[in-house]
């Protein structure tokens, strides 16, 4: 696959997953844009891990980012944070606490709550790694201390430095959120995706191992990003992706 449809692959995955329309300049190439139905997205090596922070390899991150999602949304024009799982945010003034509102009425694709505890595990995880279960730490998490639930939908967290750079780690793929189940296993099961249990616009559908991963559309309503949600974008139950490994 040449460099240009690796690119053009990897947009088009993107735009499913949030159900916008082609631009132009890809419509002029493809007819004329389809909204819902399936996507086949050939991809030239099979994701390794799922584990939310080792999302930063690109066919790791590529499926994450379909099934998960974040706490926050980095504006790709404006750079600015904006809302996603969370709410509102505050920080005090040196950059060591940051307290975050959790929007209600979300869950994992397994029914549990995106609520605080849940986003506090996922953090506490994220900053502090699990040698039992050896997952590692995050890379773009610094100096991380530990997290408080305030309340069900208020979650806290305490950094041992000043940590300005936190809040943009909230919005990256390796931040994606995961269930409670999925945290609990060890780093060596999670490259099987049927068990990366988000809250993201599809789910897995089914997988063979290194060759084959189809993936439907979650059901109920999915938030999506928050240029996605600005758009009033939705997905439709129908929609699908089934993403292949070339070769």
């Amino acid at each position: 696959m040449t460099t240009r449809l690796k690119r053009l692959a990897f947009t088009l995955a993107t735009l499913a997953a949030t159900s916008f329309l082609l631009p132009s300049a890809f419509a002029e190439e493809a007819g004329e844009p389809v909204k819902g139905g399936t996507l086949i997205y050939l991809e030239q090596q099979a994701h390794t891990n799922l584990y939310p922070p080792a999302g930063g390899f690109y066919p790791n991150g590529g499926v994450l980012n379909q099934i998960t999602d974040k706490l926050t949304y980095q504006n790709p024009k404006t750079l600015e944070i904006e809302p996603w799982i969370a709410e509102s945010w505050t920080v005090n003034e040196d950059a060591t606490a940051y307290t975050f509102k959790i929007r209600r009425g979300v869950t994992f694709s397994d029914g549990t709550p995106v609520d605080a505890a849940a986003v506090a595990k996922n953090f506490d995880v994220f900053g502090l790694g699990n040698k039992a279960l050896k997952q590692p730490v995050s890379e773009v998490i610094n100096n991380y201390e530990r997290s408080e639930v305030i309340d069900p939908h208020t979650v806290k967290f305490y950094f041992k430095k000043p940590s300005p750079g936190f809040l943009q780690g909230t919005s990256v793929i390796g931040s994606g959120l995961v269930s409670l189940s999925t945290l609990s296993l060890p780093f060596e099961e999670l490259g099987d995706a049927a068990k990366i249990i988000g809250s993201g616009p599809f789910v897995v559908e089914s997988e063979t191992l290194g060759k084959e991963l189809n993936l439907k559309g979650a059901r109920g309503l999915r938030l999506g990003s928050g240029e996605a949600r600005a758009s009033g974008a939705r997905l439709s139950r129908r929609d699908q992706i089934h993403h292949y490994r070339r070769g």
